[in-house]
């Protein structure tokens, strides 16, 4: 049954032990870029069903590639429907982005009983390097951290690959368990990419640094006339890396096989270049004319 809604607006240790308390996350919020309708959120909720409440509130359409963008800004009103996905999931289907649909869910739907943690995913493609920038599941995931609450983006799962998906939801449920991910800050959240072979030939999961984010765009263009002049269109060429990655970026172990886990924060503030203007004061321009 489909229920339509108009709402207004509104330092990491990765262990493998569970956390002693068995309680928590006691409430999870999960959520996507594909869509709400992708077989892997469904599968995702299903399995964090049978450990906590579980709410799904995600895009009705893909929003791939919509980085953290929050439409309801500008619009100031999302159109929601309330959804069946699985006994005891509520689900949202909400026209806008991932980031939308978290703060949505953070400061509307569920703001009387906050989820415990936010799990973004499972996205079909990888999320390496550089891809962090505009990928919608990790938007969400570094909103949701925004807000102060945990949150894991997850990245890399190949629908081609028997048994690859029930692999993948039985490890991330097992991660959320543990204390590496209950005690993770405000502003910190973590990003999991999946290599896309079969579960047995993963060799194991490593902790990692981004692979080097400079890349060359390149563009090219036509021109198309219409009875009111010439319009041109510009087509975006695959971007190629401008650096090689280091053998111990998360891309080159992804490559290798292993689930690649790296920790990220919200804040993008470069202390080391903060001290800097503020050991030199003299490097920025005066304000005034008569200066």
């Amino acid at each position: 049954m489909r229920i339509p809604i108009i709402l207004s607006t509104i330092c990491i240790l990765i262990s493998s032990a569970a956390d002693s308390s068995g309680e928590w996350p006691e409430r999870v919020l999960i959520t996507n870029d594909d869509g709400i309708d992708d077989p892997a959120i469904i599968e995702l909720a299903v399995a964090f069903s049978k450990i906590s409440e579980t709410v799904v509130v995600a895009p009705k359409d893909n929003r791939s590639s919509s980085s953290d963008y929050i439409s309801v800004l500008r619009s100031h009103s999302l159109d929601v429907e309330q959804l069946f996905l699985a006994e005891g999931i509520r689900g949202y289907s909400v026209d806008g982005y991932p980031g939308d649909c978290v703060l949505l869910a953070l400061r509307g739907i569920m703001l009387n009983n906050p989820p415990d943690l936010v799990l973004s995913g499972i996205n079909s493609g990888p999320n390496l390097g550089f891809d962090w920038i505009a990928s919608g599941t990790i938007g969400a995931a570094r909103i949701a951290a925004y807000w102060g609450v945990p949150a894991i983006a997850v990245s890399g799962y190949d629908e081609s690959i028997p048994g690859s998906l029930e692999a993948i939801t039985d490890w991330i449920v097992r991660l959320s368990q543990t204390d590496a991910v209950r005690q993770l800050m405000r502003g910190q959240y973590l990003t999991v990419s999946f290599p896309r072979i079969p579960p047995e030939e993963i060799r194991g999961v490593r902790v990692a640094e981004r692979a080097g984010i400079l890349f060359d765009f390149t563009f090219s263009t036509e021109d198309t006339a219409f009875n009111d002049g010439v319009s041109e269109v510009w087509w975006m060429e695959q971007p190629q890396p401008l650096e090689p990655s280091s053998s111990s970026s998360d891309a080159a172990l992804c490559d290798s096989g292993f689930i690649v886990v790296v920790p990220m924060s919200v804040n993008e503030i470069d202390y080391e270049l903060l001290e800097c203007f503020r050991e030199e004061p003299g490097s920025l321009p005066e304000w005034g004319n008569d200066l």
